[in-house]
């Protein structure tokens, strides 16, 4: 796969070493000599001293001819200029692009980005994913729309066993999308009712969702 990386920096970096150990033929667009000369004597890479919003560069690495893009440096202006030039120019079919502002994921994804990543908020979900035990676990948050998606364990001594989905007066912003049980997915309507290791994925707005997360994961106290 011929692949373009625009920035060598704390997260350019290790996808420029994995990626070229695997074989791939890359193009690193950066800036800084001194990364470039780092890259240049750790990484099979073409080098491109420069910002990725210049075109000269583009041209210079054939870009017409790369299946992915990966604009990831800190200037969120930088990177979706990139995505724009590798849509609109060039035509490259898959485009990652990192946001460092979670409110410029939209404008980037506009500009022509396929995916862009917020790495504050994917750190946001690792450490609240630890903090908040295997009981529960955060599959998606949007801090910006104020939306989470998660899927919280009913425990042995839960006080929601026996209780019917009717029962806990589910705000109209929040639902049970599914229930996994016995290794199954259940769809529940109104009278299902809860068993002891139900695996519960509750999606809505942010604050819905985490006061029924709390309902599904109180004990009973002993």
């Amino acid at each position: 796969m011929r692949v373009i990386i625009i920035g060598a920096g704390d997260i350019g970096m290790p996808i420029i070493r994995y990626l070229a150990e695997r074989g791939h033929v890359l193009s690193v667009f950066e800036k800084d000599e001194k990364r470039c000369k780092h890259i240049a004597n750790h990484s099979d890479a073409a080098i491109f001293c420069g910002s990725g919003d210049l075109q000269e560069i583009w041209k210079s690495a054939e870009a017409e001819k790369v299946d992915l893009l990966m604009a990831l440096t800190n200037d969120d202006t930088v990177n979706a200029e990139a995505a724009r030039i590798a849509k609109r120019d060039y035509g490259i079919p898959l485009v990652i692009a990192r946001a460092r502002q979670p409110a410029n994921i939209e404008k980037i994804k506009e500009a022509g980005a396929d995916i862009a990543i917020c790495p504050s908020e994917e750190t946001l979900r690792v450490f609240l994913n630890a903090l908040e035990s295997r009981s529960v676990v955060t599959l998606y948050e949007s801090q910006r729309k104020r939306y989470k998606i998660a899927m919280v364990s009913v425990p042995s001594n839960g006080t929601a066993i026996g209780k019917k989905l009717e029962d806990f007066d589910i705000s109209k912003k929040c639902e049970v999308a599914n229930v996994l049980r016995n290794g199954s997915f259940v769809f529940p309507d109104e009278s299902f009712m809860f068993k002891s290791g139900d695996q519960v994925v509750v999606t809505g707005s942010t604050e819905d969702v985490e006061k029924l997360v709390e309902k599904l994961r109180n004990s009973e106290e002993t």
